[in-house]
């Protein structure tokens, strides 16, 4: 974590985590505190079992928006009675998950996943300190409370033996207490059977994706803990909507639709968006727009090699491959048995734009992914005759090109 460098700001910052300390663990004992972190699918499952709850009873949730060191305390304050406190700990240093816990205890702890996401040196340096560090979630947790744990991720699996809570797993497994089955996929939702180790009801939810449906799996299995009626599980799933750019269909240029998952991505994500991009059925292509996955760290290079090997598998009528990295994507998936003239490896996203322009059309299937700060919506903007000079593949701006100072000057020039 940065030290604050202005006193005032730093001195307000942490009399502001001693109230909300206060105020959480002295005032709202009775608060079933709930903390979600992993390296993919956190935000999704936190969304889902927000809306879950909401039916059910009073909950207070985390801003998405907002950096977790302020984001704890900020929700905490928020606190006026509510039976529930849904925390997303978000972590990218080391000792980050240790100074959330010291405000936030939670009562059900839930893992979503572990990936080499922000593996850098400048991050949490090693898939190993990942491991570490998220593994606290679980590991502060006392005989009563509860360990809601991904079983599809081995990582997450081999956490079991390090808390002293109650485990409850999920995924798409028999194995799994909490599983689904009868998976049917398409471009406006997804159904399944929803197991749990007492029932089985169905799902019907507009999220798109078999990684979406183990997400909210999670958060049907966390809201069985809490009591929460089958029925109004049901109801919830129904009126969930995808978060923007994490696997929204929109309409696409040049007749095209947008497979529009580029607001993160990480090998376990990407690979997951390949997945439902392979088992839809179109009658026109299905191409893969595929950008760079950043803070992997000593592992990029083999994180990229494998999602070209992945892509090979995949049912794909044309991969493009954004950025120096994802240049060992497109040459794995030709090593892997894609064909050579199906694979295109674009240096920036002009030269991606222009290749889908000569390849892309009417009533094909488009999917984009790409890292936050490779900014790959620029390349539907592109191709709807917007301005973009900017052509950088990495940018240090979070905002979205289309409200950036830059987009019609470059920021290269700046």
């Amino acid at each position: 974590m940065k030290p604050n460098k202005n006193p005032v700001k730093a001195l307000f910052h942490a009399s502001r985590r001693v109230a909300a300390n206060i105020w959480l663990n002295a005032f709202h004992r009775a608060t079933t505190q709930i903390g979600v972190t992993g390296s993919y699918g956190k935000t999704s499952t936190t969304h889902a079992l927000y809306h879950i709850i909401k039916r059910h009873m009073r909950i207070v949730m985390t801003d998405l928006n907002l950096d977790t060191i302020y984001n704890v305390p900020i929700t905490a304050l928020k606190l006026r009675g509510e039976r529930v406190l849904l925390l997303e700990l978000g972590i990218d240093q080391r000792n980050e998950m240790s100074f959330h816990l010291e405000i936030a205890r939670p009562n059900i702890s839930i893992i979503t996943g572990i990936a080499p996401v922000h593996a850098d040196e400048e991050h949490l340096g090693s898939l190993e300190n990942i491991i570490i560090e998220k593994r606290k979630l679980i590991e502060t947790l006392d005989e009563s409370g509860i360990a809601v744990l991904n079983f599809d991720n081995a990582h997450v699996r081999a956490m079991v033996p390090f808390t002293r809570g109650r485990v409850v797993s999920y995924g798409s497994t028999p194995d799994c207490d909490y599983h689904m089955t009868d998976v049917h996929l398409t471009t406006s939702g997804s159904s399944f059977q929803a197991v749990t180790p007492t029932d089985a009801f169905p799902i019907s939810t507009p999220l798109l994706g078999t990684h979406n449906c183990v997400n909210l799996m999670g958060a049907i299995a966390t809201a069985i803990q809490l009591g929460v009626p089958v029925e109004t599980i049901q109801q919830a799933a129904a009126s969930l909507k995808p978060l923007g750019g994490r696997l929204n269909i929109e309409p696409g240029p040049l007749g095209t639709t947008l497979i529009n998952d580029a607001l993160r991505a990480n090998p376990a994500s990407t690979k997951a968006g390949l997945a439902f991009l392979s088992e839809l059925t179109s009658s026109g292509k299905k191409i893969a727009v595929v950008g760079e996955m950043g803070e992997l760290g000593d592992v990029a290079v083999e994180e990229h090699t494998s999602v070209g090997q992945f892509a090979a598998e995949c049912d794909l009528s044309l991969l493009i491959t954004v950025g120096d990295l994802t240049r060992h994507t497109a040459q794995a998936a030709q090593d892997s048995g894609m064909a050579e003239k199906n694979v295109f490896a674009a240096k920036n996203v002009h030269e991606a734009a222009a290749l889908l322009k000569t390849h892309a059309g009417e009533g094909d299937l488009v999917y984009l992914k790409g890292s936050l700060m490779r900014h790959m919506e620029r390349i539907p903007m592109l191709l709807n005759g917007e301005i973009i000079a900017c052509n950088v593949v990495f940018c240090p701006f979070y905002h979205q090109c289309s409200a950036c100072e830059y987009r019609t000057t470059g920021y290269q020039n700046r």
